[in-house]
This record gives C-alpha cells, sequence and structure tokens, in this order.
C-alpha cells in the first residue's frame, strides 16, 4: 500500500494529530471530496456525480451550480433546491445565492427569491458578480464598471484585461473610475479569506500570485509568485486551515506553514485528482 493510498486518520500515526479538512472540487465528472490535514492529502473519492460549473462552501453547507440545477450537501449527500440551471453560486451574511439564464437568487427556507437580473454570470462574492459585461453589487444589482470579469472576492475583480481593486472612498458609487488597477493581464482568479489583513491570491496563466501587503491598492511588486509543486493553470483557490487550490487539470494544492505540519515543511504540496473540466473549489 502507497503513502497515497492511506487515510489521513491513518497518517497520524506518524506525527501530531492535525486538524481535518474535507475539501471539494467541482468538475465535468461531479463533485470530488478530498481528505487534507497538516500539508497531507489523503484519500479522495466522487461524493456526487454531476455536470457541475461552480462550487461554494459556508456555514458546514456546500453548494454546487450544475447544468440542471443548485444542489446542497445534506447529511444524505446532495439535494436539489429547484432552481434550474445554474452557472455561479456563493454564500453572504444571510445565506447561499445562486446565478443563472439572467437571473440571480437567494435560497430561504426552502424558496428563491429573485435578487435581479443578470446576463452570463461567472462568480459570485459576499456584495458582488462577476459577468460577462463586468461587475455588479449585491443585493440590487446594481453596474459597477469594468467588464469580462471571471471573477470576484472582497474588494478584487479579476478581469480579462487586469486585476482590479475598488476605492469606495472615491467617486461616485458605480462608476469605472473607482475600480484602481493592481496588475496587468488577463486574470481568471481572485480569493481571499473574507478577514482584514487576512490571505489574498489571485492567477492569471502564468502563475498563482499572493498578495504580501494588503494596504497597498496601486500597481506594486508585492504580488509574490506561489512555488508551485506543478505547472499547471490554476483555476480557484479557497481556505479553510489552510490554503486550497486546484489546476485546470486536476492538480489538487494545498499550502500549510512550516509548524502546521508533522515533519515541520511547510509549503505547498499537490496530488492529481484526474478528473476533467474541473470548475472550481470549496470547503465548508
Amino acid at each position: 500500500m502507497s503513502d497515497d493510498d492511506i487515510s489521513i486518520s491513518e497518517k497520524r500515526m506518524y506525527g501530531e494529530t492535525r486538524a481535518e479538512t474535507h475539501a471539494y472540487v467541482a468538475s465535468g465528472l461531479g463533485v470530488t471530496r478530498v481528505e487534507t490535514a497538516g500539508g497531507q492529502i489523503g484519500r479522495f473519492s466522487l461524493a456526487n456525480r454531476c455536470s457541475a460549473r461552480d462550487i461554494a462552501g459556508a456555514n458546514g453547507e456546500i453548494a454546487v451550480a450544475t447544468e440542471d440545477s443548485v444542489l446542497i450537501s445534506t447529511d444524505d449527500g446532495f439535494a436539489e433546491t429547484g432552481f434550474g440551471p445554474a452557472t455561479a453560486v456563493g454564500y453572504d451574511a444571510d445565506g447561499l445565492v445562486a446565478a443563472g439564464e439572467g437571473r440571480v437568487a437567494r435560497y430561504d427556507d426552502g424558496e428563491w427569491w429573485e435578487m435581479g437580473a443578470v446576463d452570463d454570470v461567472r462568480a459570485l462574492a459576499p456584495d458582488l458578480v462577476a459577468a460577462a459585461d463586468g461587475v455588479y453589487g449585491l443585493p440590487g444589482c446594481a453596474y459597477l464598471g469594468l467588464h469580462d470579469a471571471a471573477a470576484v472576492a472582497g474588494p478584487f475583480a479579476a478581469t480579462a484585461d487586469g486585476l482590479y481593486r475598488r476605492d469606495a472612498q472615491e467617486g461616485t458609487v458605480g462608476a469605472r473610475e473607482n475600480w484602481l488597477p493592481v496588475r496587468s493581464g488577463a486574470h481568471g482568479v481572485v480569493a481571499t479569506d473574507g478577514s482584514d489583513d487576512g490571505r489574498v491570491h489571485a492567477a492569471d496563466a502564468d502563475g498563482l500570485y499572493e498578495l504580501t501587503d494588503r494596504g497597498n491598492a496601486s500597481p506594486d511588486p508585492h504580488w509574490r509568485p506561489c512555488d508551485l509543486p506543478v505547472r499547471e493553470r490554476v483555476v480557484d483557490v479557497t481556505y479553510g486551515q489552510d490554503t486550497y487550490a486546484i489546476t485546470e487539470d486536476g492538480t489538487f494544492l494545498v499550502d500549510t506553514a512550516d509548524e502546521a505540519t508533522a515533519d515541520g515543511r511547510g509549503g505547498w504540496r499537490s496530488r492529481s485528482l484526474g478528473v476533467p473540466e474541473v470548475a472550481g473549489i470549496a470547503v465548508a
């Protein structure tokens, strides 16, 4: 039996017990659950077969946007919610939000409530929507500028011509001049852990970068390239005990601090999941 085949709980025999995280990867095959703890990547298995387009997690729940519906995790697996075809899911302080076929809606008490109309939504954040024609604000779906947005997180938007940071202190809310460029070139990923001065990552076709100085909003050298063990395009990043990422080729990545690993050697580690058409990654 290889080291890759044993479970996280069995690996704990060789080092201090670490908190275990279940990460979920959305792909054309479905939703794959991955066990990970202390920088170790353990067993993975198909949790639900579907054609997944997006995935998000919060408060112990995982939501999946599929070509047929929005699914949410339950004790018995994943359940339909009645939304219909969806392209994006996300969570804010009030719960689950989904988008698809030109509408954005909130799931509350078993019902979907319309929030607004936005075409071709690519991603959702607690207060922003990334769409083909730019960025919109939630809950009212007001247009906030930019164009060809692929991802949004915190004050950041990843677009076809650059990574931008929204400046709410100047100008008129909703005007394009509120967006300050922080990195040039097409970006497909941006992620934050939601905390002040917390973790922020962005990815372009050449690599994954971590922001080391959140206080500097102008173009600057404070985006440090991540030393990944594979040369594959990162398509999504999420956060839990560690930082987790997934590539377009289905390689699962985890970044752990030195002191949080059993061997005292942190950094990025990887394992191929062999899943096609990767759409995203989430932890509950």
